[in-house]
């Protein structure tokens, strides 16, 4: 049994957690009608690193009454890394992508997408972050600093991206929609189908119905 020392430091860290969480969301509250009144002097962005599998992450499905659903997996899995930026309220995506492993690499190409958006339009963007590692590396820290005078972070506080970074919904959404199925039949084709989806969600700026193998 844990002493009443060590259940009270618990509560306690839970009782900041919470009060930082509240904080956290009325200064989002606050900066997403500021960006979506007409005129907004910023633009507000959230950013997150997510991993695409070929293996199939199996989401609630109908299936006929009597019958088991079978879904079909691959030998070996196949993962695409990807960082993205989700624009409130547009639903404006950016992203950048790799083979394998989310890693700042990531998050090196996608800032400067975003301080040149700064520039042309003449509008600053507030990023919101989490305290992922391709976020808080020191090759990462120097970049945000560097892009200060176009790009400023809103830093979320820890153990909340899932409730408060609003591109969680987002990343649901494609998993829940074409990744809890195999979204190829070949392992060497998914790559570059999973790539295809998230420009078709660049270009049109919202899920496709279908998806067409490039």
């Amino acid at each position: 049994m844990a002493s009443p020392g060590v259940a009270r430091s618990g509560r306690s860290r839970g009782l900041r957690t919470r009060r930082k969480k509240a904080r956290a969301q009325r200064r989002l509250n606050s900066l997403k009608k500021q960006a979506a009144r007409k005129g907004a002097l910023f633009e507000l962005w959230y950013a997150d690193g997510v991993g695409f599998d070929l293996l199939p992450s199996v989401r609630s499905a109908w299936r006929r009454r009597g019958q088991r659903l079978a879904l079909p997996t691959p030998g070996k899995n196949v993962r695409v890394g990807v960082v993205g930026a989700v624009r409130y309220p547009t639903g404006d995506f950016r992203f950048a992508h790799q083979p394998k492993s989310v890693t700042s690499a990531l998050f090196l190409a996608l800032l400067p997408r975003l301080v040149e958006r700064a520039k042309r339009t003449g509008r600053r963007i507030v990023l919101v972050l989490d305290n992922g590692g391709c976020f808080t590396s020191r090759a990462s820290t120097a970049a945000i600093e560097a892009a200060k005078p176009y790009v400023r972070v809103f830093w979320l506080p820890r153990y909340t991206s899932e409730t408060l970074n609003w591109i969680e919904g987002f990343w649901e959404e494609l998993k829940a929609t074409y990744f809890s199925r195999m979204l190829t039949a070949d392992r060497d084709s998914f790559y570059g189908a999973a790539v295809h989806l998230l420009r078709h969600v660049r270009r049109r700026g919202k899920l496709p119905t279908r998806i067409a193998t490039p």
